[in-house]
């Protein structure tokens, strides 16, 4: 990993580059109609990032790491991080690895592990009654930062507090790189589980020949010092590049 990414203060044109790699992987994208939670339809779309279609590169990997720093705030204060192995492990890892925490992803099959925890998944693809996740390695003395590829429905999300807070630990902060507004994700967490969320980029849809595509519609730049962040958003559409990281009082 190339050393501008992990110390010191990095260039508007490093920046520049790792959001607009971050836009490109998510923006365009064709959708397809998938099955989930409840018995309802969903567009779903797949990324380099959340499904590794096409294969995640490790400039784009070194671009995520890269912006995460201005999200991230208590990782000093972490003992473990916590994803899930499905689509997203291999960003989630690598996060994770960047940011120099002991890492542990919830399985969707079991181990039979003493004192594994059996939590009850639905989401954008999965139904009700379908599937469990399964999370070992998380202790009742553990802080965690919590990081998750996507937040669509959130219902992914909300199984991992529920297994994390069974498990008896902290929950510090909880970060997404992607967020589908359309499926009101954020909110159905902050509902279930009374924890607000981090996000880099937001999308939503849009019309296509055949069926929508994904739109970019706003970049998160997180605590970014306000000169930098003022730099790196005039390389985007007014309005584009937001401080902040999504959360209700940066909106």
């Amino acid at each position: 990993m190339e050393t501008t990414f992990i110390t010191g203060e990095s260039s508007v044109a490093e920046l520049v580059r790792a959001v607009k790699l971050l836009v490109a992987d998510f923006d365009g994208r064709q959708t397809s109609r998938v099955t989930g939670t409840g018995g309802r339809p969903f567009e779903f779309y797949p990324t380099a990032i959340t499904d590794n279609i096409p294969p995640l590169h490790p400039e784009l990997s070194r671009a995520v790491c890269l912006l995460s720093r201005y999200h991230l705030k208590e990782v000093a204060a972490a003992t473990v991080g916590v994803g899930e192995e499905d689509r997203g492990a291999m960003i989630i890892s690598d996060l994770l690895l960047f940011h120099g925490l002991p890492r542990t992803l919830a399985r969707w099959t079991p181990t039979g592990a003493p004192g594994e925890i059996k939590v009850p998944l639905a989401n954008e693809y999965v139904q009700e009654g379908s599937v469990n996740i399964y999370l070992n390695g998380v202790s009742a003395a553990d802080r965690v930062i919590l990081i998750d590829d996507l937040i669509s429905t959130g219902g992914t999300l909300v199984a991992l507090v529920k297994a994390i807070r069974e498990a008896g630990a902290q929950i510090l902060e909880i970060l997404t790189i992607g967020e589908k507004e359309e499926n009101h994700g954020r909110r159905h967490l902050l509902e279930e589980t009374g924890l607000s969320l981090k996000t880099m980029l937001v999308t939503t849809l849009a019309p296509a020949e055949a069926g929508f595509k994904s739109k970019v519609v706003q970049v998160h730049l997180g605590d970014m010092p306000a000169v930098l962040a003022e730099k790196v958003a005039e390389h985007f559409p007014t309005g584009f590049c937001r401080p902040g990281s999504g959360e209700p009082c940066s909106e």
